[in-house]
């Protein structure tokens, strides 16, 4: 086993199209970015100890854009991109690299992967599996951001996370709308209003913050009416986004049941163990997860052996309270799980945990 080769997972880095809006900014992480990829090269190629490497969702992102903008397309992010594209097929010569959807970049295709990175890496859709591991982006069990079929069809399936983040980046890094606004407006809502009042509630508090803000174009008060849905679909009204996602969270108790509809309310909260815990059946008792931009790692013995570990995030976004998890990686060899941190394009080990 002490010879067994290594498969390492990395999600979270959110491409954009190099807006000022975007949560990566190519001059600050693009450089730290490059490092890692290239560290896993030069790794490979002395070391020969990876077995491959797995993109672990939201490594593009196709969410995050202004309320009243036109959404970049994934083309545009590839363009703005491409030395962090290259470097990647590079990487890919020597290390098999596979790609999982996120929520983010839950629309992007086996096609679009393939045309990005010259059929160099291996997408495989929403669900990694390799022995006794187990790897997902992890927003399939959360309430805002798992694919809706009820909403916008078979192909489209945009969930309600969508809509939210758009409203969230018209808020804009400069007025202090980090990534915890979000969790707090969700906490409070379910506190005062319950699951069933919960999408509209959150819908409602995020539009009432941007109508308090001033257009920097315009120097006049937002008045948000409509979504810019460029070549996504056709303008979306508020109030018709609002109703329709009006009875989410009820139409996934009947789906799902109550316990797993409310766990997906605590999921929106990042609490993603008691996941892990429920996917540890048929062998499986190392789950790797991305999502919540948190990195985590730990071992349970209910259900017996079982460990769960997360790999943070590598967009900036401002989260000054959170840098500690950024630029991590988890790579585990299906005894051992350990999380790395990336600092000055060296690889330094922060926890190990053994089953």
């Amino acid at each position: 086993m002490a010879g067994k080769k290594k498969t390492l997972f990395v999600s979270d880095i959110h491409l954009g199209a190099g807006k000022k809006w975007d949560w990566f900014d190519p001059e600050i992480e693009g450089p730290k970015l490059i490092k890692f990829f290239e560290y896993v090269t030069a790794r490979q190629s002395k070391r020969k100890d990876i077995k491959e490497i797995v993109l672990l969702g939201d490594v593009f992102d196709l969410w995050v854009c202004p309320h009243d903008k036109e959404p970049h397309t994934f083309d545009q992010i590839i363009d703005t991109h491409a030395d962090i594209i290259g470097v990647i097929k590079k990487m890919s010569d020597t290390v098999r690299t596979i790609y999982v959807n996120g929520n983010h970049d839950y629309q992007v295709t086996e096609e679009d992967i393939n045309r990005a990175f010259d059929g160099k890496v291996m997408h495989i859709g929403n669900r990694y599996q390799r022995g006794n591991i187990l790897a997902i982006h992890g927003h399939e069990y959360a309430l805002f951001n798992r694919p809706d079929p009820k909403n916008g069809g078979p192909r489209l399936r945009l969930p309600l996370g969508y809509y939210i983040t758009r409203l969230h980046t018209t808020l804009g890094k400069k007025r202090g709308a980090k990534a915890g606004l979000i969790f707090q407006i969700i906490d409070e809502s379910f506190q005062v209003m319950g699951p069933e009042k919960l999408p509209e509630s959150v819908l409602d508090a995020l539009k009432d913050t941007v109508e308090m803000i001033t257009d920097e174009n315009t120097g006049e008060k937002y008045n948000v009416k409509d979504f810019t849905m460029g070549h996504i679909c056709a303008d979306q009204e508020f109030g018709v986004v609002r109703d329709r996602y009006g009875n989410l969270y009820d139409d996934w108790k009947k789906s799902v049941g109550f316990w797993k509809s409310t766990q997906m309310i605590m999921c929106e909260l990042n609490h993603l163990g008691g996941i892990a815990d429920q996917l540890c059946r048929d062998g499986i008792n190392i789950v790797v997860m991305g999502h919540s931009h948190d990195t985590k790692m730990d071992k349970d013995w209910i259900p017996k052996n079982r460990i769960y570990a997360n790999c943070g995030f590598w967009c900036g976004f401002g989260e000054e309270d959170k840098k500690e998890d950024n630029a991590h990686f988890v790579q585990t060899d299906g005894r051992k799980v350990e999380l790395y941190s990336l600092r000055n394009g060296q690889a330094k080990k922060e926890k190990t945990l053994e089953l």
